[in-house]
């Protein structure tokens, strides 16, 4: 019934209801102001144009998510029926292991649908899939490993990581044993390097910082921007990223990596293939150019190459 009712609502009117339910996220004035200037320009733009629309199937996505986002600063449109019209089909369900979805497969022979083969991303079978193409990895045999080790979940963004001494006479079920990657940074914080990816294209770099003894937690005490990905990551490194997303079927979402203060090595220890975002710590002013960032950047790769 929702569906039906809007797809009769004129595209403009239709733009104002999804940015009044996307404003109440917004907290800063100046970001709001931005956000709106941007919003009515592109109102005026897609009255003139062939308007997008994206299918996200089996899930509709929510405004917390950073596509909601994108497509909303873009004009987009957005579906939930596969049986209607559209220019980008998208793979959007929130959960850890996704199984192949047959409609999306006989959707994928006469329309490109992101994400559509990246079916699991478990702890396991991201660092399995990294050490495929890094040569190493975080896991290790906690029955026989003698030191400290990280044991959290196998789903996705639960954040229940602990330390625990090895070895140990039993395996948990349901969770993975990995390194401590030791990326402790100056005042007792730790650095995660968080980043989007558009199929081949990184446009920025999420710098989290968090309390050394909440390393696990999704609280981040700040966030910085860094607009130029060499100031991070080399080409190699870059390459290889590359590499890692392709094998897993990762053509939009974001990558949590850790680098190793001692060994100098990257190490990727969460996929996102539903990202929400941009940051909130990020300073206001960098919020909007994230967002605008990431808008341009889904544009550009998915619509104009």
């Amino acid at each position: 019934m929702k569906e039906f009712m809007l797809r009769y609502i004129p595209f403009p009117v239709l733009h104002w209801i999804r940015t009044y339910l996307y404003h109440p996220m917004q907290k800063n004035t100046q970001t709001k102001i931005s956000f709106i200037e941007h919003f009515i320009k592109t109102t005026k733009n897609n009255l003139n144009r062939n308007r997008k629309q994206v299918l996200f199937y089996p899930e509709p996505p929510s405004g917390s998510f950073a596509i909601y986002k994108i497509l909303l600063l873009l004009g987009y449109r957005i579906t939930n029926n596969p049986k209607q019209q559209f220019d980008l089909g998208i793979k959007w369900k929130n959960t850890t292991q996704s199984p192949v979805d047959e409609v999306l497969y006989e959707l994928s022979a006469n329309h490109y649908i992101l994400n559509i083969n990246c079916n699991d991303i478990s702890k396991s079978n991201v660092d399995q899939i990294f050490q495929s193409v890094f040569g190493y990895g975080v896991a290790i045999d906690p029955l026989s490993y003698i030191g400290e080790c990280v044991v959290k979940s196998e789903l996705n963004a639960q954040h229940d990581g602990k330390v625990v001494s090895c070895p140990i006479t039993a395996v948990e079920p349901g969770v993975v044993y990995n390194k401590i990657v030791d990326n402790q940074v100056e005042n007792d914080m730790v650095l995660d390097l968080r980043f989007p990816i558009f199929k081949n294209v990184i446009p920025h770099v999420y710098l989290k910082y968090r309390p050394l003894g909440r390393r696990f937690a999704n609280i981040n005490m700040k966030v910085d921007l860094v607009q130029c990905v060499d100031d991070v990551f080399s080409a190699n490194e870059v390459s290889l990223l590359m590499k890692f997303c392709e094998k897993i079927g990762l053509d939009y979402g974001e990558l949590d990596v850790l680098r190793d203060k001692k060994d100098g090595r990257i190490y990727v220890v969460d996929v996102n293939n539903t990202p929400y975002g941009p940051p909130k710590k990020l300073a206001p002013n960098e919020g909007l150019i994230a967002l605008q960032k990431i808008a341009q950047t889904f544009e550009e790769v998915f619509f104009e190459n």
